[in-house]
């Protein structure tokens, strides 16, 4: 497959038809809209490869060292794990890299002022934050927001959405070197399935692990949340709109199909982030029906041969 054909384009949406408030905020002649991607050709190393296929998703430094993925949901704001600021809460601590298809490349810079953690954060629920930019970011085709969905809005059980981010995807192998932006295809699990295969890890008053703030998400190719992933975007896509449905929180063991990757819940905190950020346009307008199951594992196959290890 040549680069830029991009199976994803190919295929037939599973999900139903959605729009998102995105005409209501165009900035820029580069703006095309909340979870649109421009996918074009770069070559690395003597071999083409797609970039521009995931344009929200940024690199979190502390100190000038990545530590964490997040994604951009506004011009000056930038969505990512509570657990990864742990470190500091001093927002001078922190910069945020953009535009890059590797962490090595130069890309955009910009410093951060604020750090906003849930109010409710524990280890191992309200994993959310909200990074605010000294400046407002430039859209460009390396660079756009991802949309949010509205908060009636979530996936259905066997749902395909992919994880995005830099980080270790597999235990037995080592990240490319320099890290490059890698994707996984995942399915949308029960969260009562998920409670049955970590119900080793509950307390003896406890009767679930997961709440409703939380997504169980486990990969079709074996492959699943590990170190170094923290913050990665769950993304779902509808009618050629990419919707951000969790961010990478926790999971017992990588590459373990018995143990689903955990992911907090946007649709579950959307409230949360328009009353931190104040004025949210990127919002979709789908409603309370879910995304639709996939059953297609020749697509899905598909879809992994042609994308998975381009990047």
């Amino acid at each position: 497959m040549a680069c830029g054909q991009g199976v994803l384009q190919g295929l037939a949406s599973p999900f139903p038809s959605a729009r998102a408030d995105s005409n209501l905020y165009v900035e820029g002649s580069w703006f095309r809209g909340c979870g649109r991607t421009n996918i074009s050709c770069k070559n690395v190393n003597g071999k083409l490869v797609e970039v521009g296929k995931w344009p929200w998703q940024v690199s979190i430094l502390f100190l000038g060292m990545n530590i964490c993925s997040g994604s951009l949901i506004h011009r000056q704001w930038v969505l990512t794990a509570a657990h990864c600021l742990q470190r500091s809460k001093d927002p001078l601590s922190y910069s945020v890299k953009m535009g890059v298809q590797s962490l090595s490349e130069n890309g955009t810079e910009l410093p951060v002022i604020h750090v906003v953690i849930h109010e409710d954060f524990t280890n191992l629920s309200q994993d959310l934050a909200l990074l605010k930019l000294r400046e407002s970011v430039s859209w460009s085709p390396l660079i756009q927001p991802v949309c949010l969905p509205n908060p009636k809005f979530k996936p259905s059980f066997g749902s395909l959405c992919w994880m995005i981010g830099w980080g270790k995807m597999d235990i037995h192998v080592n990240p490319q070197s320099p890290y490059s932006l890698q994707e996984v295809a995942v399915k949308i699990i029960n969260n009562d399935i998920c409670n049955q295969q970590y119900k080793f890890l509950f307390l003896t008053d406890q009767k679930k692990l997961l709440g409703s703030d939380m997504i169980c998400a486990t990969s079709y190719l074996g492959m699943d949340t590990c170190q170094s992933n923290s913050g990665n975007s769950l993304v779902c896509q509808m009618n050629n709109t990419w919707i951000q449905m969790g961010v990478v929180s926790w999971s017992f063991s990588c590459n373990q199909r018995h143990f689903p990757g955990v992911y907090t819940s946007t649709s579950y905190f959307t409230d949360w982030m328009k009353k931190q950020i104040g004025d949210v346009r990127f919002v979709s307008r789908a409603g309370p029906a879910c995304l639709s199951p996939v059953f297609l594992t020749s697509s899905i196959l598909l879809i992994s041969l042609g994308c998975l290890w381009l990047l």
